[in-house]
């Protein structure tokens, strides 16, 4: 594996952004992911109650706004006793990045706690789930290769501090993945290009150094594309429209890429001003009426990447 972890070059590419954010919108943004916090510490979704993923997103938000916030050390509450095996790699990655932000940001008696948790139950869930070809399939049972699933599976690893079995295998893998207009479908039984699966090969491609400059050009193309005239970037090209989750991923790709002066960034400006709900958070898309803090650390994310541009 490489270094510095994706994920803390992540932190350190938006940080500069984050930094020029206006005290106005980061109170506003914080006044609404803080209000999502439930009394048990962790964080409610669209359907009411506490949820580790919207917690995760939670999390991630507030430690751009807020990094020292009363919320961390509430929310280590919430996941403090037993590591439970998850359900799939996505909660798996959950577990392991609260685990992660609370080390960060929370005190000393909570780090300290989240440091010496037993992360054996995590550790030999990926290792029981790798496919036999390398990589990580969506669902327990599934033989395909997941290109976001296998990129979380290896996010994960790398918060482990080990490498990530069969990598080699799992690169080739993503080889299969790859399509004729320059972008990635998410399983091996699909033909069609899209925006999160090309983010997510990009970034495994890049963290193991096996992205020639050709396929990052087709990839940039490919992304490019995907900008939609309402200024956000689509899912995929069967969809008109933009939604926040393939636009933040698509930027922050294109970052890494080389490609995003190519990106119409004032049409990016005009699509985020319209998910911005009036009274904090943000929406996935045109047509959504409710926001929440998964969309809210998109929308967040997104405004950094334009205060780099």
């Amino acid at each position: 594996m490489t270094s510095p972890a994706y994920l803390d070059m992540l932190d350190e590419l938006l940080h500069p952004g984050i930094a020029r954010l206006s005290a106005r919108f980061v109170a506003t943004q914080l006044g609404f992911v803080a209000g999502c916090q439930q009394p048990d510490g962790g964080f409610g979704g669209r359907r009411g109650g506490s949820d580790r993923y919207y917690t995760d997103f939670a999390l991630r938000a507030l430690s751009w706004l807020a990094p020292r916030h009363v919320a961390f050390d509430r929310a280590a509450a919430y996941f403090a006793g037993p590591v439970c095996p998850p359900r799939d790699v996505v909660e798996c990655f959950n577990a392991l990045n609260v685990r992660r932000l609370l080390l960060r940001h929370c005190a000393e008696t909570v780090g300290t706690a989240a440091r010496t948790g037993n992360l054996l139950p995590l550790t030999e869930w990926l290792y029981g789930h790798l496919l036999p070809g390398g990589g990580f399939a969506r669902l327990a049972g599934d033989e395909r290769v997941s290109a976001y699933h296998t990129f979380l599976g290896a996010l994960c690893f790398q918060m482990l501090g080990v490498d990530m079995p069969m990598n080699e295998e799992a690169v080739a893998a993503f080889e299969t993945l790859k399509c004729p207009d320059g972008g990635y479908a998410e399983q091996t039984d699909q033909t069609t290009s899209q925006t999160s699966a090309t983010a997510a090969a990009a970034a495994f491609l890049l963290m193991n150094n096996a992205l020639p400059p050709e396929n990052m050009a087709d990839m940039a193309r490919f992304l490019v594309r995907m900008q939609s005239t309402d200024g956000g970037l689509r899912p995929h090209a069967a969809v008109a429209g933009g939604d926040l989750l393939s636009t933040f991923t698509g930027l922050v790709t294109l970052c890494g890429l080389g490609g995003v002066p190519q990106i119409d960034a004032a049409g990016v400006a005009r699509f985020l001003r319209r998910m911005a709900h009036p009274h904090g958070g943000f929406l996935a898309c045109d047509g959504d009426d409710a926001a929440d803090v998964e969309y809210t650390y998109y929308g967040v994310g997104t405004l950094a990447l334009l205060n780099l541009l």
